[in-house]
This record gives structure tokens, sequence and C-alpha cells, in this order.
């Protein structure tokens, strides 16, 4: 799951200065859909250290390092850390529930995410940065233009993890 993730953002790296293009949207889904919680959980937690280390894995620059906490988009990275576990919990639960069960699990996967991410964006833009933003212009930057590519990788990789792992109902 972190070499997934480390992979994908050193090669995949484009969008605005605040809140990029990113696969790790994907990515995440697809590792609650085929992974432990446990399995998640680390995979995450060996992601964000390494970045906060100084490996240059996360998207925008400087890419690593500490001071990478003060980035307004961090807060989605805690969100996946966190939400990871929990979403590759209930599907291991449910381990052969239906095409649509799971499926909803993923769009509540993607978008889930979004509230620690929002939240956080918002407060380093309003405090750190101090910008004068509304909540709404948030939602402009960092919702808005990313939700429905988030939801499309998440509907590609539910697909290829039900034909991939034996999660159909029987």
């Amino acid at each position: 799951m972190c070499s997934i993730a480390v992979v994908t953002t050193q090669l995949i790296r484009f969008g605005s200065s605040i809140v990029p293009f990113s696969l790790l949207p994907g990515i995440y889904v697809l590792g609650t859909l085929v992974f432990t919680p446990l399995e998640n959980g680390f995979g995450w937690m060996v992601y964000i250290l390494l970045g906060l280390m100084g490996v240059p894995v996360f998207a925008i620059p400087p890419y690593g390092g500490p001071s990478y906490i003060l980035k307004p988009t961090f807060g989605f990275l805690l969100g996946y850390l966190f939400l990871s576990p929990l979403f590759s919990w209930i599907v291991q639960k449910r381990r052969k529930a239906s095409f649509y069960y799971i499926l909803f699990l993923s769009f509540a996967a993607v978008s889930l995410p979004y509230v620690p991410g929002l939240i956080y964006l918002w407060v380093i833009m309003k405090f750190v940065v101090q910008a004068q933003i509304s909540f709404g212009y948030i939602l402009k930057t960092g919702f808005f233009p990313f939700i429905g590519g988030d939801i499309l990788k998440a509907i590609v990789v539910f697909l290829i993890a039900w034909k991939a792992k034996p999660l159909q109902g029987k």
C-alpha cells in the first residue's frame, strides 16, 4: 500500500498550488477494499512518516519534510490514515456483501476524507497563511473540482477489486 502510494505521487504530480490532482484517492479506496485494517493503517502511517522525514513522496512542493504538516492538503492524508482502517474493517466484516453495497462503501470511502481535508485546508489557509477566505472558497478550491474525478477513481478501483478479489456475494 505504501509503495503504491509513493509510486503514484512520484510519477503523477500536477495541478494547482493549493490542491493538486492526485491518484491517492483511488489508491486509498483500493486499499480499503483489498487490504486488512492493520495493513491499511500501517501503510498510510509509513507513507506519511516517510514524507515527514523528508523523502519526496508528497504531491506538492516541498514534496516532503516536517514542514509539510503546514501544507493545506495535509488534512486529506490524515483522513486517509484514520479512515482507511475503518472502511477496510467494514469491508472485511461484510466480505460477501453485494456489488452495490461494496460500491456504496467505495463512494463513502472516497467522500469522507473531504471532511478532515477541507476543515484542515480552511484552518491552514485562515490561520497559518492568514488568507481572508470563506468556507465557500474552500469548497470551490478543494472539493468541487475534485469530487467527480475521485468518484470516477473509486468506481474504477472498485471494479478492479471486484474482479480481482473475492468480494462478490454468493
